[in-house]
């Protein structure tokens, strides 16, 4: 098992899955655990983001040494049509069709019910070049199961009206883009240059559920006992950040909820984040704290619940997934809410999240409560 980081009775983000469909062929797949998603091989040169490069349905391992998988309410069917639209979006094939001028899309998102949702979308070409900041150029369509033809001319196709640009202290950065959805299945979703006829246009795939696993907007948020500095003062023992915030430690979820003021909450592991993001998810928390200080609540959750140990030891596999996590419900990190003074959910973001983007949704909660 060299290579493969898992603890028994853990969920696992559907990368592995993905990842280990696409290039079982090419003998060159890595065996990735929940939190690493590590990738020894180079053979999907254009999956740049590949820690996001995952459908969006949770999978459950049923044996820590088989690599047997069961889904959760998902058809047999249905997963193994979107490994094949993975497949096609990370074809690591180098015949003509890889060396075609067009683009590829991947949504970053995992945890899609219905209703309106904010969709991370991954676009570059398909030789792995960046197409950064181009939101100008682009036009974003989707549409939902069983519509046929393309989504451009679908009748039930739906333009994106808000796409833009989300610059990462990482990797470049990502797209956002506002989404309604209400219809439970596969939505199709079609991303063309408007400028270039010549560019290919890329399609992914989204996999919409009745109802999210993490809290979604307009829900009650668990009201979770988060970990605060303890006795010793030892920050290091509740969270992996390098150098870790106090103040992002100095109140539980659920007293945070019992003073009346908004609240926002990122769960990250800043040591262990296969794609980079966590640390400074991290450090965009501690910004905000710095500029709304007083008027909001802002708390860091540590994914593993021994950081400390998994630090000292050196060995990553030692990690234990904190029950928090499971209390909200979600499989890959970092996750940000926002929650009012009510405990209500009113802004939520899978993956790296700008301050720009969260204040969008902490602002006007604070200038309701004045």
């Amino acid at each position: 098992m060299s290579g493969f980081l898992l603890r028994r009775q853990t969920r696992i983000v559907p990368a592995l899955a993905v990842r280990r469909a696409i290039h079982q062929k090419n003998k060159s797949f890595t065996l990735i655990s929940q939190r690493k998603l590590r990738v020894a091989s180079q053979a999907c040169p254009t999956c740049v983001y590949r820690s996001l490069c995952y459908t969006a349905y949770p999978l459950e391992l049923t044996n820590a040494y088989q690599m047997s998988f069961k889904t959760k309410s998902v058809s047999g069917a249905l997963i193994l049509l979107m490994l094949g639209l993975f497949a096609a979006g990370c074809n690591t094939a180098t015949g003509p069709a890889s060396k075609a001028d067009g683009l590829a899309v991947f949504a970053a998102t995992s945890d899609v019910g219905l209703g309106t949702a904010r969709i991370p979308l991954i676009i570059q070409k398909l030789d792995g070049t960046l197409f950064d900041d181009a939101a100008g150029r682009l036009e974003v369509a989707y549409w939902p199961p069983g519509s046929p033809g393309s989504p451009f001319d679908s009748e039930g196709a739906r333009v994106v009206s808000d796409l833009t640009w989300r610059e990462w202290p990482v990797r470049g950065g990502a797209y956002t883009a506002t989404m309604t959805f209400d219809a439970v299945g596969l939505w199709m979703v079609t991303v063309r240059a408007v400028d270039d006829d010549n560019l290919l246009p890329a399609r992914t795939g989204i996999l919409v559920k009745s109802k999210t696993e993490a809290p979604d907007i307009g829900d009650l948020a668990p009201l979770s006992t988060t970990k605060t500095i303890p006795a010793n003062g030892n920050l290091r023992s509740i969270t992996s950040a390098p150098e870790p915030d106090p103040d992002l430690y100095a109140i539980s979820f659920d007293e945070a909820v019992g003073t009346g003021l908004p609240t926002v909450i990122t769960f990250s592991t800043p040591a262990y984040c296969q794609s980079g993001t966590c640390g400074p998810q991290t450090e965009v928390l501690s910004k905000l704290d710095d500029a709304y200080k007083g008027r909001a609540n802002f708390i860091h959750v540590e994914i593993f619940d021994n950081p400390e140990e998994m630090l000292a030891t050196g060995d990553p596999s030692l990690g234990v997934e904190a029950g928090v996590i499971r209390e909200w419900g979600f499989h890959t990190e970092p996750w940000t809410f926002v929650v009012d003074g009510s405990g209500i959910v009113v802004g939520r973001f899978e993956a790296f999240t700008t301050l720009a983007e969260i204040e969008e949704s902490l602002v006007p909660v604070l200038e309701g409560a004045q």
